[in-house]
């Protein structure tokens, strides 16, 4: 463990290796199911003329680009037993529902190769697919097939595979009679028991046990995720996270073993155990993505060490039905220590503000807007044909929105506005709440906004005449091109990133420094539209409302202050010296010195300190006879206040002098004195300010009396402020 390791994934199955198939024919439930199928779908074989009109719309060969070649759609299920005649029957029937494509060419290729292999008598015990598993299936076939001096072709084999296997992973599901979490996989899509959101991202992301191999973590992983879900406590895409953060615990168990849910038999050596994870993990590598290869961030750290205390809070919260549920009695020796299994400061932070790179330029974003035809333009031309891909890129410029709420917009997301808006608003924009629920889910949006959405919708509208659905409104208004005959499955964000990625290489997208810029982060565009807000005086409560944030920190904690505003904000107001005269360098050097390596240590209360870095300030907090000291009208109120209780503490010592002494202090006493000069310099600065600053925003330089000392220096005895 002293060097970085890479881990290498186990290969999982689609398909539930720990259940398998054998066995869980139930004849039952195979009765039922041939009872359940539509009159029309109960025969052994289907050609354009016989088969149902809703099979026929779903055949792949049945497309126009198909119809054009002459190819059959032809699905012959003869010379199989009754039961799995019933089998290919339910299954075409359930994925015709589900919105999927029948390939018929290699569904009927898949049935006469069945039939062959049943009639070898070694198989005549065979009645349902589900006795053998699908590499057990294909090396019968390819026995079969060579037995009669046809051996067949691998790529063939592979796409019958295919068929099998989505047939097989519904039938699993429907002959699996136990809770349905017992499934090592969970596949929403085909299995209606797990509970989802209307409106769930990952729906289409499958959770996999498999590869937790230590039966009792796998087991109890899969009972804490489906309490979760069930209770309405985890999203489906939470618990898909948390399975894999579990990943690394489960490597670690392979390194160094364990003697079971208890994690060590003597429970004093329960935190030196745990802390070895702890630097194990520091040692571990990243499996996929741009980072493969690099040592784990700090994000992903703090993730499987959440993962793994929260799994273990809950099953000792509720070990008694962990213990009875799981048949496993040794979750019963969990204690209280195992609730909190890292201590204060074990868990890495992670970055607590988006970085630099976060918020994307003016310029920037007019080069993405420029070049996003090339988005849609066809792939022979060099673009990447994805013309839904620029009307996402639109919206997510446009709205800040994030990605998975542009994707799962409602088909007609537009509500009407009752009455005309000033600011140009013409509708608002409902969007589906995938992460932080709110009262509010809608966005007043401009007319370029709702000529996105109406372009959008027309592209919807050809896209389910191309299913044979013509006339029927899709349930999303971006749309999943593969299987999605029933217009039920968003446009997904995994398509989107990698094309944003080769977008960008190819437009040479870069700032300012010369870097190329990813925005297949698309959260960019919510950063940057979160700072666009507040660089236009927004005020914080509407940003934060309309970027759907619930308390301001969360909201800060995207919106960044470019760095060109700032140095706008600080040039907008005439700088103002101590003794109330205009600050007669470039404010713009001071800016910069200010800026440079953020030296917010010369930035006080009331205003600026102009002494170089390098020198020490031996006057403590006397800014106000320095002559190094600037200001302007952006610390009035701090310099009235200033003042306001400068004149309240000489009022106090005044009474206590008298009270002690019996008469109060003398204007040569030198502590009222050093008070009056703080007075009176406060007094030329406010004056100064006043006279400089219109209602317009411009300013005048002006010059007048300030700190005394320095009025004693250079001016004459009056007292008077020199207003011209």
């Amino acid at each position: 463990m002293s060097h970085a390791l890479l881990y290498r994934p186990r290969r999982t199955a689609r398909s539930d290796p720990r259940l398998g198939h054998t066995g869980m024919f139930d004849a039952e439930i195979n009765a039922r199911l041939a009872e359940e199928l539509p009159a029309a779908t109960r025969h052994s074989y289907f050609n354009r003329e016989t088969m149902p009109r809703h099979w026929l719309d779903a055949i792949l060969e049945n497309q126009p680009s198909y119809r054009a070649r002459e190819k059959s759609v032809a699905l012959d299920l003869r010379g199989l037993p009754a039961s799995m005649v019933t089998e290919f029957a339910w299954s075409i029937e359930r994925q015709v529902q589900l919105g999927m494509r029948i390939q018929a060419e290699y569904t009927t290729k898949l049935t006469r190769q069945v039939a062959l292999v049943l009639a070898d008598p070694r198989s005549s015990d065979l009645v349902s697919l589900t006795d053998l598993s699908r590499e057990e299936w294909a090396r019968r076939i390819r026995k079969a097939r060579t037995l009669i001096g046809e051996p067949i072709a691998a790529n063939q084999m592979t796409a019958m595979g295919r068929v099998l296997g989505r047939t097989l992973d519904l039938l699993v599901h429907v002959y699996h009679q136990g809770p349905w979490w017992e499934l090592n996989v969970w596949n929403p899509q085909l299995d209606t028991r797990i509970p989802l959101r209307e409106h769930e991202p990952k729906r289409r992301n499958l959770i996999y046990f498999s590869h937790l191999t230590t039966p009792w973590l796998r087991e109890a992983a899969k009972w804490w995720l489906s309490r979760q879900l069930e209770r309405g406590v985890y999203t489906w895409s939470t618990a898909f996270t948390r399975q894999v953060n579990l990943s690394w615990f489960q490597r670690y168990l392979d390194a160094v073993g364990c003697d079971g849910p208890h994690l060590v038999d003597d429970q004093r050596q329960l935190g030196r155990w745990v802390q070895g994870f702890r630097q194990w993990l520091n040692q571990q590598r990243c499996t996929g993505g741009a980072n493969k290869g690099a040592l784990l961030g700090e994000i992903q750290r703090r993730a499987a060490m959440t993962g793994l205390e929260q799994l273990y809070r809950f099953l000792f919260e509720e070990r008694q039905e962990a213990a009875e549920a799981l048949s496993e009695p040794r979750w019963l020796r969990l204690g209280p220590q195992h609730t909190v299994l890292f201590r204060y400061g074990d868990k890495p932070t992670g970055p607590k503000a988006p970085p630099p790179d976060a918020v994307l330029s003016d310029a920037v974003i007019s080069r993405i807007a420029e070049h996003s035809g090339l988005l849609a333009q066809p792939k022979a031309e060099g673009g990447f044909d994805d013309e839904q891909l620029v009307r996402i890129v639109g919206l997510l410029i446009k709205t800040g929105r994030r990605i998975s709420e542009i994707t799962l917009l409602d088909f007609d997301p537009i509500v009407a506005i009752a009455f005309p808006d000033p600011d140009g608003h013409v509708a608002r924009l409902r969007y589906q709440q995938t992460k932080i629920i709110t009262d509010e889910n809608t966005i007043l949006i401009d007319q370029e906004t709702l000529d996105l959405v109406r372009e959008q919708q027309k592209y919807a509208r050809a896209f389910m005449a191309d299913q044979n659905r013509a006339g029927i409104a899709p349930k999303y208004l971006f749309l999943g091109e593969r299987n999605n005959r029933i217009g039920d499955h968003s446009y997904p964000a995994t398509t989107a990133r990698p094309r944003l990625t080769a977008f960008a290489a190819a437009i040479d997208l870069r700032d300012d420094q010369g870097h190329l810029i990813k925005i297949s982060k698309t959260h960019t565009f919510r950063h940057t539209k979160a700072t666009s807000l507040l660089n236009a005086g927004v005020p914080l409560h509407v940003a934060m409302r309309y970027m759907g944030h619930k308390t301001p920190a969360m909201f800060l904690h995207y919106a960044r202050t470019l760095s060109a505003t700032a140095e706008r904000e600080f040039l907008r107001y005439q700088k103002v010296t101590a003794d109330g005269r205009a600050y007669d360098r470039d404010p713009r050097e001071m800016f910069e010195a200010l800026a440079l390596d953020q030296r917010t240590d010369r930035i006080l209360p009331n205003g600026y300190c102009t002494l170089p870095p390098r020198q020490s300030c031996g006057k403590g907090n006397a800014c106000l006879s320095c002559i190094k000291f600037v200001t302007d009208a952006t610390f009035t109120d701090v310099l009235q206040q200033q003042r306001k209780q400068t004149v309240e503490l000489i009022d106090r010592r005044q009474q206590a002098h008298t009270q002690r002494f019996g008469q109060p202090m003398t204007n040569d006493n030198i502590w009222l004195r050093g008070r009056g000069e703080e007075i009176a310099a406060l007094d030329g600065v406010l004056l100064a300010i006043e006279c400089i600053r219109h209602s317009d925003g411009t300013t005048t330089t002006v010059r007048g009396a300030g700190a005394p000392q320095k009025r004693l220096q250079q001016d004459s005895d009056d007292d008077t402020p020199e207003v011209p």
